[in-house]
């Protein structure tokens, strides 16, 4: 299967728990024979570090989408431009993970593409507010 894979910063990188789970998810089905691609955000780690570009990790094919590099915009630039590009691409199934650019999922999915919605973090939500993330946050993905 041709699988692409948005929502995070980049992989590889430790800059938060979504990426993590991206690079393990990603590198293994590598290994069970399917073509994945991640697109990843522009820009500087998250301490301000330089990225090494990369074009493929450990089988993962590795693209880099525009991204406004503003406090506020990363996220949406980027889950803007990743969903368009999954859309128009040549990919069977478009993983998106988390709820902010599950926001987008809706043009992929118009232009008829199988899409999967992650949300990381629930248990972190419960955990912090002691009650359940409410309807909008659930409908949203």
């Amino acid at each position: 299967m041709k699988i692409v894979m948005l929502g995070h910063k980049r992989i590889p990188s430790r800059e938060g728990g979504i990426e993590v789970v991206i690079e393990e998810l990603a590198t293994r089905m590598v290994k069970q024979g399917h073509s994945v691609t991640c697109f990843n955000r522009k820009g500087n780690h998250i301490n301000g570090r330089k990225v090494e570009k990369l074009n493929v990790y450990k089988g993962v094919e590795i693209k880099e989408v525009f991204t406004l590099n503003k406090k506020g915009l990363a996220v949406f630039s980027s889950s803007l431009f990743a969903s368009l590009r999954a859309g128009i691409g040549n990919y069977e199934i478009i993983h998106v993970h988390a709820e902010g650019p599950a926001f987008f999922s809706f043009i992929p999915h118009f232009l008829e593409k199988k899409v999967i919605v992650t949300v990381h973090g629930e248990c972190e939500i419960i955990w912090t507010t002691r009650e359940k993330p409410d309807f909008m946050r659930v409908y949203a993905a």
